[in-house]
């Protein structure tokens, strides 16, 4: 028997990929024929909030995933802080276009973590046939933001509690670009 749901997409930074979007992509997993793994910000590297491209973010992803989700970057369409129904129909018409091109099903559902307020982002028309699945955060506390402080203070215990042991060994890759970025900060700050 399939699965219930046929196309699914989550949407995430990914800042590295950490054990609460590995617990988004694997309940979308146990439910979707097909996940697509949206890499957002993806014109973004080299700053604190965005340290990483998105060829790197999307090789961390493939390391834990292999062939078992799709992945796609995808441009912020104004600013990051865009939450707008124009941003809202840009994810969607990308996503739906990438289902498209691959003679996939249509879109039903979107995978989100429960402290995110994507419901506003889209028109009700929009979300009429698509499926949601939220998926409570508070349990597993974990962010890209405290993975990354934990990473510059040289919390390598850390690192590996949070992270996927496929991914282990980019510990010292990722320390020295964060490391390196937060020098270049104070150097002109």
């Amino acid at each position: 028997m399939g699965q219930p749901f046929r196309f699914g997409f989550i949407l995430g930074r990914f800042q590295p990929v950490h054990a609460g979007h590995e617990r988004m992509i694997d309940a979308a997993l146990g439910v979707c024929e097909r996940l697509l793994v949206v890499v957002g910000s993806a014109q973004q590297s080299g700053t604190a909030r965005n340290p990483f491209s998105a060829e790197y973010r999307m090789s961390l992803l493939r390391a834990v995933y292999g062939d078992r989700i799709e992945l796609m970057a995808l441009n912020d369409y104004t600013h990051e802080g865009d939450h707008s129904h124009a941003w809202g129909n840009y994810l969607l018409d990308a996503v739906e276009r990438y289902g498209r091109e691959r003679e996939w099903p249509e879109l039903d559902l979107m995978i989100a973590g429960s402290d995110e307020e994507r419901e506003h982002w889209f028109p009700e028309e929009r979300m009429a046939h698509i499926g949601r699945l939220v998926i409570p955060r508070m349990s597993l506390p974990i962010s890209a933001t405290k993975l990354r402080d934990a990473v510059v203070a040289g919390d390598e215990t850390f690192w590996q509690a949070n992270t996927n042991a496929a991914i282990h060994g980019e510990y010292a890759h990722i320390r020295k670009t964060l490391l390196s970025q937060y020098d270049h900060k104070n150097k002109q700050g």
